[in-house]
């Protein structure tokens, strides 16, 4: 065998080897990519949770600030309970959104990974 082919079979090798070594720094960024997709999501969903939480206790404690006086009358009229409805459903559509995105992301993890 003489050196210029050798050379090749070498260079053919060499080649081969780099494209596989690129492909699967490809995946591995692909699924690092997706994986860090889904912890954001999950981090976003817990916050909004944790707001709406929050929101809840708020409506809660003026709910019961309200049963304590002597009318105990509830009127969800009041700007106070009024504000606190409509940041809850606000956080709550905002946490439907950030679900689907990441039901949607699971999916298409599973479909990657059967």
């Amino acid at each position: 065998m003489d050196k210029k082919s050798l050379y090749e079979k070498a260079e053919k090798a060499f080649n081969q080897a780099f494209e596989a070594a690129k492909m699967s720094v490809k995946t591995v960024s692909e699924k690092a990519g997706e994986a860090a997709q889904i912890t954001r999501l999950l981090i976003e969903k817990a916050a909004l949770e944790h707001r709406v939480t929050k929101k809840f206790a708020q409506l809660g404690s003026r709910v019961y600030d309200v049963a304590r006086q002597e009318s105990p009358a509830l009127d969800f009229e009041e700007a106070t309970l009024k504000n606190l409805l409509r940041e809850i459903a606000e956080i709550e559509s905002e946490l439907s959104r950030v679900e689907s995105a990441l039901e949607k992301e699971e999916r298409g993890k599973k479909t990657l990974n059967p």
